[in-house]
């Protein structure tokens, strides 16, 4: 059985990678899904794919959501 944060970091990525191609979602839509702000959503990508989950995903998407974090970060001045 999967817990909680497993399930919540599958749902994470799936929201990051429905969303890069737009340049990710708006801050209504990380608040409705996840009660997160866009800094707090970006921290906690950027852990999830720092950890085993992130590194079990193919290796294309991984460098693929880094660099859009990296990116987004880099525009927010984080």
């Amino acid at each position: 059985m999967m817990n909680d944060s497993v399930i919540e970091d599958a749902q994470i990525l799936e929201f990051a990678r429905r969303w890069m191609p737009y340049g990710g979602g708006n801050s209504g839509d990380l608040l409705v899904e996840f009660g997160m702000t866009p800094a707090g959503y970006r921290d906690r990508l950027r852990r999830i794919l720092d950890g085993p989950v992130g590194r079990r995903l193919e290796p294309t998407l991984r460098a693929q959501l880094t660099e859009y974090v990296a990116m987004q970060s880099r525009r927010r001045g984080r």
